[in-house]
């Protein structure tokens, strides 16, 4: 590490990290509510879920090009235009209010959220060594899940006053931007080692993983809205109260990754983060009313709170530092093109066999994917 990595520095991070979160739940609430607005729209329902997925698609397309972008001309200045992309598109909400505006204002919303998201993982992986990595990402995880339960509930009461002012909460990043500008430092430029231009090649697992796990995990905040709204009639806050109570055991078990990583491999917590999932989403698909959906909770957050983390961590062991913008890209374009292909993906199933059945299926196959890795385990020997 070329210079002292003070708390400033650390608290500028950790306040970046959130708004990757804040990008996507902060208006799950308003999506039942969006679609009530403008009923006169054909297929409404589907095209509210896109307020969630267009900003994810516009990552995984734009995401490799901001990579590149952040290995050419540093870290902070896509970092700051990012912060200010991300406050215009995010907050358009509030004070638009033609729906294709809107969703116009959420790929600008996505554009924000690829430079923050690859400037801020090379950043971690240039001030960081591995060690101090695995205990500043436990933090990161804690505060992403703190700052999910701070969006979300409030996205759910502002809800409940009016379906736009949940956009408002985009502002926020401005009041932080002085200490992030102040704080943070242009690391000095990495030039390429002979052994790394092979670790390069061994990236695509990584790829592959953050894709897959996003497709299944984005589930979510996509299809339990509809749920809870539709058929156990619930309110817009009890969608944010639930999710909110999930990213509650998120927090805790983010902040133990660096003790489990010091005892499992990446694989042996991938398999833990599959069973607590599917076992969440089994009960899901069981239940009959909203309070059955807590017991839930604890399995879905823990499941959460280990896969970003993990597959983070995992990245930035495998990425050389010379390429660790254009690499960050590309993991950011894997977990956001899994958010966009969440719900279309998915969307079959539900016509034919409702929301629970689908959490019911998606159940099974995180399961299998669990005993898949453990069998290839077994039989690698690791």
């Amino acid at each position: 590490m070329p210079k002292t990595i003070t708390k400033n520095i650390r608290i500028s991070l950790l306040l970046i990290a959130t708004m990757g979160v804040m990008s996507g739940i902060t208006v799950v609430s308003s999506l039942p509510l969006i679609s009530q607005t403008f009923h006169h729209i054909p297929n409404i329902e589907f095209l509210s879920k896109l307020m969630l997925t267009i900003p994810s698609i516009i990552i995984a397309l734009f995401a490799p090009f901001a990579g590149i972008i952040v290995d050419r001309f540093g870290r902070l200045k896509p970092l700051y235009t990012g912060i200010i992309l991300f406050v215009a598109g995010g907050s358009s909400g509030f004070y638009l209010h033609d729906f294709y505006a809107i969703l116009a204002g959420r790929a600008i919303l996505g554009i924000a959220v690829a430079l923050l998201m690859t400037s801020s993982t090379a950043l971690i992986g240039d001030y960081f060594d591995e060690k101090g990595r695995h205990k500043f990402m436990s933090v990161q995880g804690m505060a992403v899940a703190i700052g999910g339960i701070l969006f979300i509930t409030s996205g759910g009461f502002l809800a409940e006053l009016h379906w736009s002012y949940p956009f408002a909460m985009y502002i926020l990043p401005l009041f932080f931007l002085p200490l992030v500008v102040s704080s943070l430092y242009e690391p000095e430029k990495h030039h390429p080692l002979e052994h790394e231009i092979k670790i390069e090649s061994n990236l695509w697992p990584v790829y592959l993983t953050a894709y897959f796990a996003m497709v299944l995990f984005y589930m979510m905040p996509t299809q339990l809205p509809y749920l809870i709204i539709e058929t156990l009639h619930g309110e817009p806050s009890t969608i944010g109260f639930v999710i909110a109570v999930a990213m509650f055991f998120n927090a805790l078990t983010s902040r133990q990754y660096a003790r489990l990583k010091a005892r499992f491999s990446y694989r042996q917590i991938y398999i833990i983060t599959f069973i607590f999932f599917g076992t969440g989403l089994f009960i899901i698909s069981q239940a009959g009313s909203i309070a059955q959906l807590f017991y839930s909770t604890v399995f879905i957050g823990t499941g959460f709170g280990l896969i970003l983390v993990n597959t983070n961590s995992w990245f930035l062991a495998k990425v050389p530092a010379h390429k660790r913008g254009k690499a960050s890209g590309v993991l950011a374009s894997s977990f956001f093109l899994g958010q966009f292909s969440s719900p279309l993906l998915f969307e079959p199933i539900v016509k034919y066999y409702g929301i629970q059945g689908l959490f019911l299926i998606v159940s099974g196959i995180a399961v299998t994917i669990a005993l898949g890795l453990f069998l290839k385990g077994k039989l690698s020997g690791r």
